[in-house]
């Protein structure tokens, strides 16, 4: 008995080494090895040895590998799937034996072996090379070539076996034909999937904290400009507003939520491991200077741990880029294309009245003036003669239809990848053209990109990107109907006299003249030009297997500059033309460079500890250059460039900063089920005060397989669960240069009774200015099932942004009103949730879906040196549009609370009003309850611009060759003050209005839709009616269809012609269909007002309309 238990201990000892040993994780990388070389490879990274015979080894095949931190167990199954060897653990030992292969007898059969081939493919069309197959049952078999073709000899009714790294296995049996075409599934969104982080990479699996890499195969195919725009209904917790169809704009990215007040809010992005120093911009996006076609992979780094290695910069999130590598082997060449055409959609646009519609309006307005002032009946003989018969005028002029129009769309893109073992090259060209559908805009794009890596030797690689682009942009139209006169200008003149010339000059009795819209869109010039370089360079260094130095110096550069000029043949409003003309020449440019120097550790034991480490130091600067001239007095139109005025007035800018950080951080794990992550990044910034310049940012997560663990490893539906906690720090130092110092200005003062030049202090400095910080706390859990066909992520996070950049009202004693202090505190709390499934996984049928929905609650917890609310905006008459006060969230609507209309002297007797009110005017709310009605001191929270949720889900289906896939983004519970009622609703009749205005309040008969007031009375009375009160907010609830796709992947190229592998033909709707109650565009932001920031939201101005896009495209492999 003892010795059987000797014995039993024995073995269960053997097995646990044996287990131990095939659990240790390495890493191989090589093409044509032979199996000595792997061997070697191995017992370098595990510390085992290898004992087998050499003829035996000699004798096997060569294999390419490429396996990333999996088992030595994965390993060698890997290494010896297709080759007569197996593999016993003895201790320390791994003994390989010679196994024989026993042929397969078979019964006698009429079937003969037929050659049997197709192409291997993933999702998104792409070939596959290396992928494994096997005749099941048998040792037969092949792998796909650089192409993704294979082919073997093989039986009908034989089953093929698909088997490569990354991708889920495929079985399939042979039919009748000879061509076998397979798409194998990503296993991406299972546990092996690489995800790019702040200075590097992990598997999913291991990651801590709150990470989401975007899916390039939902964004494949949009028409897009910029690559800001791929994150529209990706990921939760990023709430991508496209306010405006700008050609060469892009949209207002927020990563949960509104946290930053008087610096940036918007997040950082980072290309190819350098932190840019521009981020994207609603109107005119320097993201839009890179080509989307060159990214290979975006990820978005949300909370605390996962940001903090960046820092100061990191608070409002980080969205990392990585453009496309090359390969070795022969050169791919790919070439995309397609054109289409772009037309503003129905829903949103301005609903005015049309010529007929006016003329009724004016006609009942100016005979009801007579009857309440006169007290008489009116005559035709009272009314202007051109509204007398308002029949006679039709619809008029729809201005709006005027000044849009349906614009081509073309994007072009030629790429070649391909190299060795030693240099791998990827270069590729660019041209992106979109003409705007308002009248002479429009955007053009040359980019250039070349990416080489070179291993130089085993142990020092070196590489370079290269990405030159020229743009232009043409316009500068903002889409804002009130200066650009297409929302007010009257709709009964023409655009054109008789004679086909500009009607130069609109308007009709009564109301305001403004310049012909058509015409002024037409005649003006405003243009812009912009070189953009960024330059990557990097050399890495093995000092040790496990020990890497690698340093980078990145360079972005960019010089732009604007011209504008405006004709003397345009008028002004309420002057005829013809006018003064006017121009103004912009310049701006700046030099932006980094040097990084990190050291990265790997450590890993046979008994489960691995521990990744990395220390680094940077430095990063920035040179500013800027001259902004404006000339006046031009004697004609003849010269449009500064030369030509007679005054010119101006003047040029120079500024710098500079960040010098170190940073370390640790990632640790035990058992491949017990995780640690550990950042910190100390960070000193000159655009803080000299007694505050530096600022540290900690992080700790931890996270727990526990699906690793033993009572769970056996469920055979589980692939992975993962709970995970974090809590740490992060900056925001996107402020001015300047900030902290006093702003010194020139002024004249008299001296000994002279008049004399000098300098006086404009505002009080600060050297105590600091970071605005973000603390955050985030849990979340991850789940993997069904044989990676259900993943979902669940995170919950309470992030604090404090010491605020705030204007904070000091004594006035002191000689100034205000001064910039860092106080405050604003919480964001959510929760965020994303699934992924693969509903159906069939050979000819594939359904898969995406769903993200996120939920986030913000509320000021303190403001300023006293509790008083801050107030912000300002509507059309001057008044505040917004209020952000403590135990609320920031920036809510202010304005009158509107009970109705006085329908009557009672009702005038009855609730409180203004003076010289009239039954018919406005009733809103005494806020104050002193019995009259005043702005701002009976103004209140009228809305709340924060949605309740925002969602996106994708659905992406494949049949045969066809794909399809529809993208739908929306929200619920936000509303918006549609800011543009402040002149479509101005019933003075100095301006076109919108069509409700003729259901408006004219006799206690005739009371209207009860909403819209008399046009009697005071001044006052019109006033109140079109400035911010609560009749003015909608609710943006919406669903858009974002993106529609259809392709078609032909079976086999172009036929016969070899020279192209393969050919993808596709069809797609962008910004197919709105579904909403709002009057307007329901992610609309005040982008093109000067009162915008985190203080001003849910306020729509109207903007350039977001077209509906319609492309045919193609995609050639060759």
């Amino acid at each position: 008995m003892n010795m059987l238990v000797a014995l039993a201990t024995v073995m269960c000892l053997q097995t646990a080494m044996a287990e131990k040993v095939l659990a240790q994780k390495v890493s191989l990388d090589q093409k044509n090895a032979t199996v000595t070389q792997l061997l070697t490879t191995i017992e370098k990274q595990t510390g085992y040895t290898f004992f087998y015979r050499k003829n035996d080894v000699e004798q096997m095949k060569p294999i390419s590998v490429s396996l990333q931190n999996v088992t030595v167990e994965d390993a060698l199954n890997y290494i010896f799937k297709d080759q007569p060897c197996s593999y016993q653990v003895q201790n320390k030992l791994i003994v390989l034996k010679k196994r024989v292969l026993t042929p397969v007898t078979e019964a006698p059969s009429t079937h003969q072996d037929r050659l049997v081939g197709g192409t291997i493919t993933d999702s998104l069309g792409s070939p596959i090379p290396g992928v494994s197959v096997l005749i099941k049952g048998t040792s037969k078999g092949t792998s796909s070539n650089a192409e993704g073709n294979y082919q073997l000899q093989a039986e009908k009714g034989q089953v093929l076996v698909f088997r490569n790294i990354g991708y889920q296995e495929k079985e399939v049996t042979i039919g009748e034909g000879a061509k076998l075409d397979v798409v194998l599934a990503s296993a991406s969104e299972g546990l092996e999937e690489v995800v790019v982080i702040g200075y590097g990479s992990q598997q999913r699996r291991d990651v801590t904290g709150s990470v989401a890499p975007i899916s390039m195969e939902n964004v494949r195919g949009q028409a897009i400009s910029s690559p800001d725009q791929a994150l529209t209904g990706q990921v939760s917790g990023v709430n991508v507003s496209t306010s405006n169809g700008t050609p060469g704009g892009g949209p207002r990215i927020q990563v949960r939520g509104i946290g930053a007040i008087g610096a940036g809010s918007e997040p950082l992005y980072v290309i190819d491991g350098f932190p840019i120093p521009s981020s994207s911009g609603q109107q005119s996006n320097p993201m839009s200077a890179i080509n989307p076609q060159d990214i290979a992979s975006m990820t978005v780094l949300k909370d605390a741990s996962a940001t903090a290695i960046y820092g100061s910069r990191g608070a409002n999130g980080v969205i990392i880029i990585t453009t496309k590598r090359g390969a070795s082997g022969k050169p791919v060449i790919q070439f995309s294309g397609s054109t289409g055409l772009q037309e503003v959609p129905q829903t949103g646009r301005p609903d005015l009245m049309n010529g007929q519609e006016f003329a009724q309006w004016r006609k009942e307005a100016i005979m009801d003036k007579i009857r309440f002032e006169e007290g008489r009946e009116p005559t035709l003989e009272d009314v202007p003669e051109l509204y007398r018969d308002p029949s006679l005028i039709g619809e008029g002029t729809n201005w709006f239809d005027e000044v849009t129009r349906v614009a081509p769309m073309t994007d072009l893109n030629l790429s070649i990848s391909g190299g060795t073992e030693k240099i791998k090259t990827y270069v590729s060209a660019g041209y992106f053209n979109q003409e705007g559908v308002m009248l002479n805009t429009g955007f053009d794009r040359f980019s250039i990109r070349t990416n080489v890596d070179a291993n130089l030797s085993d142990r020092f690689k070196v590489g370079i990107n290269l990405s030159p682009s020229l743009t232009f942009t043409r316009g500068g139209v903002n889409g804002q109907g009130r200066d650009e006169g297409f929302d007010i200008a009257s709709p009964i003149p023409p655009v054109y006299n008789e004679d086909g010339s500009y009607n130069a000059y609109i308007q009709s009795p009564g109301s305001f003249g403004v310049p012909n819209p058509v015409m002024f869109l037409n005649e003006t010039t405003n243009k812009a030009s912009r070189i953009k370089l960024l330059m990557n360079t990097y050399a890495e260094y093995s000092i040790l297997d496990n020990l890497k130095f690698k340093t980078t110096f990145n360079v972005d550069y960019e010089d732009g500059n604007s011209e504008y000029f405006r004709p003397s043949i345009l008028g002004n409003q309420n002057a005829a033309p013809p006018s003064v003309p006017s121009g103004q020449y912009i310049q701006s440019k700046y030099l932006n460079w980094l040097n990084e120097n990190t050291l990265n550790y790997d450590f890993n034991t046979d008994n489960g500890h691995s521990l990744t480490a990395l220390i680094g130091f940077t430095v990063q600067s920035q040179k500013n250059q800027s001259a902004d001239f404006t000339g006046n007095q031009f004697p004609d139109d003849d010269i449009k460039t500064l030369n030509g005025a007679a005054r010119i007035t101006g003047g040029t800018d120079k500024s710098d900063w500079a960040l010098i950080s170190y940073l370390a951080r640790a990632n640790y794990s035990y058992l491949d089920k017990y995780l640690v992550t550990a950042t910190v990044r100390t960070d000193g910034s000159s655009r803080f005060g000299v007694n505050n310049r530096w600022g540290t940012f900690p992080s700790l997560a931890l996270g727990w397989r526990a699906s690793q663990e033993t009572f769970l490893k056996d469920v055979k539906w589980l692939n992975d669960l993962k709970f995970r906690a974090s809590y740490g720090f992060t900056g925001n130092f996107n402020i001015g240069n300047y900030s902290y110092m006093s702003n010194i200005g020139t002024n004249d003062y008299v001296f000994n009774g002279t008049l004399a030049s000098g300098r006086v202090m404009n505002t009080l400095g600060n050297p105590s200015l600091g970071w605005e910080k973000m603390r955050e706390f985030n849990a979340g859990v991850d789940f993997v099932g069904f044989n990676n066909r259900l993943t979902f992520s669940i995170d919950y996070y309470h992030r604090n942004t404090q010491d605020l950049l705030l204007n904070v009202e000091i004594p006035e004693s002191s000689g100034f009103s205000t001064v910039t202090e860092n106080r405050g505190d604003v919480l964001n709390k959510g929760l965020e949730f994303a699934l992924n499934s693969v509903n159906i996984a069939k050979d000819d049928f594939n359904w898969s879906t995406s769903f993200n929905i996120s939920f986030n609650r913000n509320k000021v917890l303190a403001l300023g040196r006293s509790d008083d609310p801050i107030y912000s905006g300002v509507s059309s008459e001057g008044n505040p549009t917004n209020i952000t006060k403590i135990g609320s969230p920031v920036g809510l609507l202010f304005g009158y609370v509107a009970e109705g209309i006085y329908q009557n002297e009672a009702d005038l007797a009855q609730y409180p009003s203004f003076p010289g009110a009239i039954p018919g005017n406005m009733r809103f709310r005494d806020v104050n309850g002193d019995g009259q009605i005043t702005p701002v001191e009976d103004f209140d929270v009228i809305g709340n611009p924060y949605p309740d949720f925002t969602w996106g889900i994708t659905n992406s289906l494949r049949f045969k060759n066809w794909d399809f896939r529809v993208l739908v983004v929306g929200s619920v519970g936000a509303e918006m003050l549609r800011a543009t009622n402040f002149y479509t609703g101005n019933i003075d009749g100095v301006f076109n209005v919108r069509k409700e205005i003729a259901d408006r309040w004219r006799s206690p008969e005739q009371p209207g839709n009860g909403k819209v007031p008399t046009t009697n009375g005071t001044g006052r009375g019109r006033v109140m009616y079109r400035d911010t009160h609560s009749y003015s907010v909608e609710k943006t609830d919406y669903a858009w269809i974002r993106n529609i796709t259809l392709g078609y992947t032909l079976p086999n190229g172009l036929g016969k012609n070899k020279f192209i592998q393969q050919v993808r033909l596709y069809g797609t709707v962008q910004n197919a269909f709105l579904f909403t109650g709002y009057s307007g565009n329901p992610e609309g932001t005040n982008y093109n007002r000067e009162d915008t920031g985190a203080l001003v939201p849910g306020i729509d101005y109207s903007n350039y309309p977001v077209p509906r896009i319609f492309t045919l495209g193609a995609n050639l492999t060759f």
